[in-house]
């Protein structure tokens, strides 16, 4: 069973089986993979009708859902457990949600253990919601909002960003890295998340053909950008959002506004996992998700 790296040269092979899907878990994206792929080691192997990913998670061997349609889920299942034989691995599978969970119990009774992952839980919310902050639970995102747009009128400019914007956003980067510093925010997970902005910064001639970069120039200086694309037919997915923090309704005005501007018809908004962050999971919280996409770790009793 040959395994290759998840490099961006790997895109081209992977995008049909991502296409394949709908899964909701943001794992189930190349730019995902792509980006964290120096963390997680992730691998891939392409069989005739199924896709099998395999990464690597404090030391152990691991295998996210299989890249299939469901008539050959199951297949693709045992395959990867096939695969787990062979190399002398205990089967592991991270990331599975609810419906692979179900399939696990029916076709492998009592043979593993299914462990629920809250702090991997994906947050959903309502598209239109956070294109509009309409209603009496988002009057706080609003009065923020009206805030930055009354203070910084005429002053601010909301546009999708290019390779020559890139410098800026490495620039608000570091300043946004020492601000976490000095009020003890500081997560070691950091380092890796900039290393996967960089490579998709590099990579972006190849990644735009469904990624989207935007920011925010106030007074001609870059103060926040996001990054996100098209998750499935209905879905987008945020992976990466930055502000100035010290400008009070920033946040909430880009988060509005890529959503409102990019993907103006996505009836969901997948904005990731918390990974149990307190102030992350608080921020992500607020904005009222509709439900999470739980997450499941199963392993061979």
């Amino acid at each position: 069973m040959l395994f290759k790296e998840i490099s961006i040269d790997a895109k081209t092979e992977l995008d049909p089986f991502f296409e394949m899907v709908d899964y909701e878990a943001c794992e189930y994206c190349f730019t995902t993979l792509f980006m964290w792929q120096h963390v997680y080691k992730t691998h891939y192997h392409i069989d005739s009708d199924f896709a099998i990913i395999m990464a690597e998670y404090e030391g152990n061997a691991y295998s996210i859902m299989p890249l299939a349609k469901k008539e050959n889920l199951l297949k693709a299942v045992d395959y990867a457990i096939d695969y787990f034989k062979e190399s002398g691995s205990r089967i592991y599978f991270r990331g599975i949600t609810s419906d692979v969970l179900n399939l696990l119990k029916q076709n492998y009774p009592e043979r593993f253990v299914y462990t629920e992952e809250r702090d991997l839980f994906d947050y959903i919310y309502d598209g239109e919601s956070l294109r509009t902050l309409a209603g009496k639970k988002n009057q706080k995102k609003r009065n923020h909002l009206n805030y930055f747009l009354k203070e910084y009128e005429g002053r601010f400019n909301y546009r999708l960003l290019s390779s020559e914007d890139f410098e800026d956003c490495y620039k608000l980067m570091e300043t946004w890295a020492e601000t976490k510093e000095k009020i003890d925010d500081f997560d070691e997970g950091m380092d890796d998340e900039s290393e996967g902005i960089r490579k998709i910064f590099e990579n972006y001639e190849i990644l735009s053909d469904k990624l989207k970069i935007a920011g925010v120039y106030i007074d001609g200086n870059l103060e926040a950008f996001t990054i996100g694309e098209m998750l499935n037919e209905e879905m987008a997915l945020v992976h990466i959002e930055k502000a100035n923090q010290e400008i009070r309704g920033l946040y909430q005005f880009i988060n509005q506004q890529f959503i409102l501007n990019e993907f103006p018809d996505s009836k969901f908004v997948n904005r990731e996992e918390d990974l149990g962050i307190a102030g992350l999971r608080k921020a992500k919280l607020s904005y009222h998700p509709l439900r999470f996409v739980e997450k499941y770790s199963v392993n061979e009793i």
